[in-house]
């Protein structure tokens, strides 16, 4: 550590991803959005993008648990009725669809308790790890996210899943602007379109700590 304006402040990836104050966090990783039996498969759209990600992911996720790193899954949730759909947020994906002959999965998928709504069966939760249902591209937005971050000594998040430009990129933002040290596991998040994928990623990366999964899983190791 150092000491800078008056307090101590991390110094290395080794300080900030040290397992007694981080929690590891997958976004969005679940069927309708990345199996191939899922909402964007049916609507003909190739899942490749967010199912690249899976082996990496597994093989990070059990290195966490391993030193007893909290796992936070992030769901996106829908209600059948839109009950939480605002004007704005209906507005998007109709322009979406407009723009780009594809409709987005903002409020067709996800619905809450359905198949397509659960994780993915290769990164299933196990019964300790936490879910945050969230209706916002970010998790933090209207969730208890940064609560259970608190409440459980968290300083550092460190994001993975998808998409880079969409719930990853805005769930980055919102723990760095929530005050927690923020890392990207850059081959651990992912986004189907791959221009996307691309530009999401250059602009995490010029903000924040991004190593690989192999970096984070051998300093877990030591």
């Amino acid at each position: 550590m150092k000491t800078a304006f008056g307090k101590l402040i991390y110094d290395s990836l080794e300080e900030l991803v040290f397992p007694d104050h981080t929690a590891l966090v997958v976004v969005d990783m679940q069927n309708d959005l990345v199996s191939n039996e899922g909402f964007l498969a049916h609507e003909g759209q190739d899942v490749s993008g967010n199912r690249s990600i899976i082996a990496p992911l597994q093989g990070l996720i059990e290195s966490a648990r391993n030193v007893r790193i909290p796992i936070i899954y992030i769901q996106y949730t829908i209600d059948r009725e839109r009950t939480y759909a605002t004007p704005a947020w209906i507005y998007r994906p109709q322009q979406w669809t407009k723009r780009h002959g594809q409709r987005r999965v903002s409020l067709e998928a996800c619905f809450e308790g359905t198949w397509g709504w659960e994780v993915i069966p290769e990164l299933t939760p196990e019964p300790d790890d936490i879910r945050v249902l969230k209706q916002h591209l970010g998790a933090f937005w209207d969730t208890n996210l940064d609560k259970i971050l608190r409440g459980n000594g968290i300083k550092t998040v460190v994001v993975t899943g998808t998409a880079t430009a969409g719930c990853v990129f805005d769930t980055a933002v919102g723990a760095a602007a929530n005050d927690y040290y923020t890392v990207v596991v850059r081959d651990c998040v992912t986004q189907n379109d791959s221009s996307g994928h691309q530009l999401g990623l250059e602009i995490l990366t010029r903000r924040y700590d991004h190593p690989t999964a192999s970096d984070l899983k051998a300093i877990w190791a030591q």
